[in-house]
This record gives structure tokens, C-alpha cells and sequence, in this order.
């Protein structure tokens, strides 16, 4: 077998090869726009902004602000330079896959200082998580009802 014998079955065996792992690629990349779609509709189902927004209105009396980041949709003037898009992680630290699997719902106030209850219903490895301020907690609603009185308390030392 010659030379160019060689790289011409190399060429077919790359072929196969390559269109292998572009199937797989776009396998993996609908289960996780499914896991996200699940995410999303969770997060709706929970009414995590509405707690938030309740909590806001009425312990509050409509001074905090509360912000949603979604880890996966890219943000702004940066969303053409993938360099600049993938900067800096929620974390503040180098991104990694934990910080794109989350929708984060914050609220903060400032009293004596900046408060701040921040609740991430995010994938993990095992399936999916909520937390209240880095505290895990099941993702049902009055779980999450509870777990934010707990939070406002904790933030105001009560």
C-alpha cells in the first residue's frame, strides 16, 4: 500500500469518525438545551421572582431590588466576543459549567449595610438543586417559602 493508499483510508476512517462526534455533540447539546427548558420552567414553577418580590414589597416596603441572572443566555455588547462573554464567573472567579447551569434571583437591601438573599435553582450532576444564600434546600415551594423567612431572618440577625 502506498503513501497516498494510506491517507485515503485515513481520509474514510476520519470521515466516519468526525460525523460520529457531530452526532453525539448535538445528542448532548438538546438534552442540555432540555435540562435548561426544565430549569426555566421550574424556577416559573416555583415563583422564585415572586417570593422575592413579596418579600421585597412587604418586609421592605418596596426598597430592595431584585436581579435574575440565567447562567447560559450571554449578556449584552459582549455576546459577539466569546472571550469577553465567558470573563468572569458568577463566582467571580474562572467560569466553569456549574456557573452556566444556574438561574440566580437576588435580592438586595440595604439596611446598616448591604443585605442580600440570593436564591440559585441550578443542574447539577445530580439533577437538580436550590439553594438560598449557598444553603441547600428541596426544590418545593414551601421549602423555598420557608427557606427565604429563614434567609431574611439570618441577613438581619433576628
Amino acid at each position: 500500500m502506498t503513501w497516498h493508499d494510506t491517507l485515503e483510508g485515513l481520509k474514510s476512517e476520519l470521515t466516519d469518525v468526525r460525523a460520529q462526534r457531530q452526532a453525539r455533540v448535538a445528542e448532548e447539546e438538546a438534552e442540555l438545551r432540555k435540562e435548561r427548558e426544565d430549569l426555566s420552567r421550574m424556577a416559573q414553577t416555583l415563583g422564585v421572582e415572586e417570593l422575592l418580590a413579596e418579600m421585597n414589597a412587604t418586609l421592605l416596603e418596596g426598597k430592595g431590588e431584585i436581579e435574575r441572572i440565567v447562567g447560559w443566555e450571554s449578556g449584552g455588547a459582549d455576546a459577539d466576543d466569546p472571550e469577553l462573554d465567558a470573563g468572569i464567573s458568577m463566582n467571580g472567579g474562572e467560569p466553569d459549567d456549574e456557573d452556566t447551569d444556574v438561574i440566580t434571583t437576588v435580592l438586595t437591601w440595604e439596611e446598616g449595610g448591604e443585605m442580600e438573599i440570593a436564591v440559585d435553582l441550578g443542574l447539577s450532576d445530580e439533577g437538580i438543586y436550590l439553594q438560598i444564600n449557598d444553603i441547600e434546600i428541596r426544590p418545593e415551594r414551601d421549602a423555598l417559602e420557608q427557606g427565604l423567612v429563614e434567609a431574611f431572618r439570618d441577613e438581619l440577625e433576628l
